[in-house]
């Protein structure tokens, strides 16, 4: 993935394997999906490619941070996820929880460690289903 628009894995399993390790991976590394929204066929692309949106919430406020420039109406960190077929490859990619933090050191702070959660779980896509650390049932 072209680290200027955030972060990102390629594999060559299918869609719908892909989509059901993203769930597992993101819900194993302290994410919340929100919501999920696949994307019409043909919406932009007449090859009718799949795509799926999902709503991600990396918790930001916690006891050691309440109170914080920009916490008092409840923020988190948007840490949105799209999952896409492209030719024979199901891609995998997230916004950098980073991007938009620049002077804010408290806030940075908490988005770092979301991007090292969010590449953690985007590093574990990628593993087998018999590997330590990812339990999946095969699809």
């Amino acid at each position: 993935m072209d680290p200027e628009f955030g972060l990102g894995v390629r594999t060559s399993l299918p869609f719908d394997q892909v989509v059901l390790r993203a769930r597992i991976s993101l819900r194993a590394h302290g994410f919340s999906i929100l919501s999920e929204m696949p994307a019409p066929a043909g919406i932009g692309d007449e090859s009718g490619r799949r795509h799926l949106f999902m709503a991600v919430w990396e918790k930001l406020i916690t006891s050691g941070n309440l109170g914080g420039r920009g916490l008092d109406v409840g923020d988190h960190l948007s840490c949105n996820v799209v999952v896409f077929q492209e030719a024979e490859d199901t891609l995998v990619a997230a916004l950098d929880p980073t991007e938009g933090m620049e002077g804010w050191v408290e806030g940075a702070r908490e988005a770092e460690a979301a991007r090292d959660a969010l590449q953690r779980a985007l590093a574990q896509l990628l593993k087998s289903p018999g590997s330590p650390g990812l339990s999946l049932p095969v699809v």
